[in-house]
């Protein structure tokens, strides 16, 4: 395959870069605020804050990032629950907010809270989400292991990064006990309730391509934290439990009459034919192969590389050459279907199609997760394409969210907007919601640094 080439395509092509550079320096000033997503979201959710720290790490503010982890997984759930609520988004509660009794607490020990509020915090549906612990495993590992080799590089840790080390990596061992515990039958692939991951109006349940993608760039990520800390024989244990996920995946969640991964859902939903319904964050599981297995299944350099242990790293979780071919050629086929199924006039949607049934609340289509554009989950879809080496694909989705109909002038809305309705082009939810800018800062910087 051939590189994109930002620079090198004509003059829409450095309308492209030169869009790029511009929207990185107009969001830089978001970059050195909380971790909230912005507008009437006055609060921290974890998911969110994954690509919001990423992002303010990327942009030099270390020492802040190191603050908003700490008090992030000082929210982790433990045996007190006071202070917290769960079950307004299931609709085994009936979509009614209720307080955790301690017993309960129990079954989400070491799990992170959906939403963390000043004074409680919020589980969203029934269970806590498999993607806001996840995620914020991925991150925490990801920023300490960078932090850690670039300390190395001016020989020797600070007391802070070590003091944030002992601090964190004990409570990220216990989130993935918790995730463990979510693998209810022991077939390695992780179970959730309804509305228990991001699209928290969609009812889905059972499980899902995009939590068992989330779940494997926090094993990922934390099994590389754990080898430069030269803890061996955990980030073995790790690397093992990743290498019977991505199994499992491939065994279980494979259509190939689809030509993609699709979701497994319970015997709740066992005749709902939202079982064959592609959903756009299917790419997260192609995502965390790129993210963790680089060197096997990209056509570009994608992160910080730790070397042998890299390697080691991915020949652990898939060992096999063949192995390896056979999940690259079912990447590229699900890329192709997602861009047959879900995209429309050049833009990715949530949702291949309107949903009958949405819950606690009734959408109509094209509002909210109901076959709707969200940047943040697009920015992620073109960073995972440009991985694959996929530059029309690429091409295409930074011409239409960076111009504006095809003239010079920057279409910032697009990116702006919580989430945007495909056939008004008009946007709803907050504004500016700040994970979509991080998110598409995260994918902007990745492209950059390979075309600069």
């Amino acid at each position: 395959m051939g590189v994109l080439k930002i620079d090198g395509c004509g003059r829409q092509g450095k309308t492209i870069g030169s869009n790029i550079r511009n929207f990185l320096a107009l969001t830089e000033k978001y970059t050195s605020q909380n971790t909230e997503p912005g507008d009437y979201y006055k609060a921290v959710w974890c998911r969110d804050a994954a690509y919001i720290l990423k992002d303010q790490y990327l942009s030099g503010h270390r020492l802040a990032v190191l603050d908003h982890l700490k008090y992030i997984w000082k929210n982790q759930i433990g045996h007190n629950c006071d202070k917290l609520i769960y079950g307004r988004g299931s609709p085994e509660t009936d979509f009614t907010p209720l307080s955790a009794s301690n017993r309960q607490a129990k079954n989400f020990i070491g799990a992170l809270p959906t939403t963390i509020y000043d004074n409680f915090s919020e589980i969203y549906a029934l269970n806590p989400d498999i993607d806001s612990t996840a995620l914020m495993i991925y991150v925490s590992s990801w920023i300490l292991t960078r932090m850690i080799n670039e300390s190395v590089d001016l020989n020797g840790k600070s007391v802070v990064l070590s003091d944030a080390i002992a601090f964190l990596v004990p409570l990220l061992f216990q989130g993935i006990e918790f995730l463990l515990s979510q693998d209810e039958d022991g077939d390695g692939l992780l179970e959730q309730d309804y509305n228990e991951d991001w699209m928290d109006t969609v009812l889905r349940e059972g499980k899902i391509v995009y939590s068992q993608g989330c779940w494997l760039l926090a094993l990922g990520s934390f099994a590389k934290l754990l080898c430069v800390l030269n803890n061996d024989k955990e980030a073995l244990r790790i690397q093992s439990i990743a290498s019977n996920l991505v199994e499992a995946i491939e065994k279980k969640m494979w259509s190939q009459k689809n030509a993609c991964y699709l979701d497994i859902n319970s015997e709740k939903t066992s005749n709902d034919t939202s079982s064959n319904t592609l959903y756009q964050d299917t790419i997260f599981y192609i995502l965390a192969i790129t993210e963790q297995l680089p060197s096997r299944f990209t056509k570009s350099s994608n992160s910080f590389h730790l070397g042998e242990c890299c390697l080691e790293h991915e020949k652990k979780i898939v060992p096999h050459d063949n192995k390896a071919e056979v999940i690259r050629k079912r990447m590229l086929l699900t890329l192709g279907s997602l861009r047959t199924r879900i995209w429309q006039d050049g833009i990715p949607l949530v949702t291949e199609k309107p949903l009958q049934k949405t819950g606690p609340w009734v959408l109509q289509p094209n509002e909210y997760h109901n076959h709707t554009y969200w940047p943040w989950i697009t920015a992620m879809e073109l960073l995972t394409r440009f991985r694959c080496g996929q530059i029309h694909e690429c091409n295409t989705l930074l011409s239409n969210l960076l111009l504006s109909n095809g003239k010079v002038k920057p279409d910032h809305d697009k990116i702006f907007h919580e989430w945007i309705d495909p056939k008004t082009l008009t946007g709803g939810g907050a504004y500016p919601f700040r994970t979509g800018i991080s998110a598409f800062r995260l994918a902007s910087f990745e492209i950059m640094s390979k075309h600069s």
